[in-house]
């Protein structure tokens, strides 16, 4: 029973070998090397090759080697019936609320500001008087992180989901209204939600009609979600005034794309949180045994939902 590791847009080598480390008498293969393919029973994926899953006549469970999985789902090929997981363990979420924690205290403390101000030579003692209202698209594994991280803080904080629950001390908001709300509610407005059919586009100029003059919209769900065309024209309007994106359309955001010299947008390039090698070798090897026994894979899908 063998593995594969699907991923032809990223290293894998030192995942293989860590893998490998933890499990020596694994049979592991990397794509595209899928010789006696009918003895794969499980594929780590990232982008997979499309024609893939139909070359697996053994396969009985897909993970996918980060927090999205929507580019697995929509794959036409993989049968109804298989299971798929993902690869989203705490590190990642922390290292997402890090990511979001300091977007938000740079722009709150303007901490910018007094980078002009000590090139000038100017003394400008300032500090903000009231904690910033944060919003919270998505509170699954790292909204709830960032929930954590911020009510640590002391700041208020509100959350969306499709089922209206959230972490304990949030204020929880849910449908059409409750999207309108939480965008209204909010200083920081932060997506975080997973790619569906309901998800996408919803960062638009209805939502940003709704946001405070002032706010910052920080994007790190999905590009497929924000209306590029939207953004622009709400930023004219300082709904929201500024937005920090690190997730595109089109990856790597091609040079010629208007956000690169938008004066109020700021980007990173889709590393607002990176699965660590190390803690993705040990869940796969820990999903892959799980699949050997007979059992769902780490983090499994339901597949109605998306998510």
């Amino acid at each position: 029973m063998a593995l594969l590791i699907a991923a032809p847009h990223r290293e894998t080598d030192e995942l293989a070998r860590l893998m490998v480390a933890r499990m020596p008498n694994i049979d592991l293969r990397t794509w595209p090397e899928i010789s006696r393919a009918e003895d794969i029973r499980f594929v780590l994926a990232w982008q997979a090759p499309r024609g893939l899953f139909a070359k697996l006549p053994g396969l009985q469970a897909v993970s996918s080697l980060g927090a999205g999985v929507d580019s697995i789902i929509s794959d036409p090929e993989i049968p109804s019936h298989l299971a798929i997981g993902r690869l989203a363990g705490p590190r990642l979420a922390a290292n997402m609320a890090a990511y979001l924690a300091s977007m938000v205290i740079a722009r709150w403390k303007d901490l910018p500001g007094f980078m002009r101000d000590q090139q000038r030579g100017r003394w400008n003692q300032w500090a903000p008087e009231h904690p910033p209202a944060i919003g919270l698209l998505g509170t699954g594994q790292m909204g709830q992180k960032a929930a954590e991280v911020f009510q640590s803080l002391e700041f208020p904080v509100h959350g969306y989901s499709h089922s209206g629950r959230g972490p304990d001390g949030v204020t929880m908001h849910h449908g059409d209204t409750g999207l309108a709300r939480i965008a209204a509610a909010s200083d920081f407005l932060i997506n975080l939600l997973p790619l569906t059919a309901q998800t996408r586009d919803i960062l638009n100029q209805d939502l940003f009609a709704n946001m405070r003059r002032g706010s910052v919209l920080i994007n790190v769900g999905r590009g497929e979600q924000l209306i590029d065309a939207d953004l622009v024209k709400a930023l004219a309007k300082g709904r929201p005034a500024c937005a920090v994106l690190d997730v595109f359309r089109q990856e790597p955001l091609p040079p010629e794309h208007p956000f690169w010299a938008h004066p109020a947008i700021s980007i990173t390039p889709h590393c607002a949180s990176i699965t660590l090698t190390a803690e993705a070798a040990e869940l796969a090897v820990e999903s892959y045994r799980r699949v050997l026994a007979g059992l769902d894979p780490l983090g499994r899908v339901d597949r109605s939902r998306g998510y």
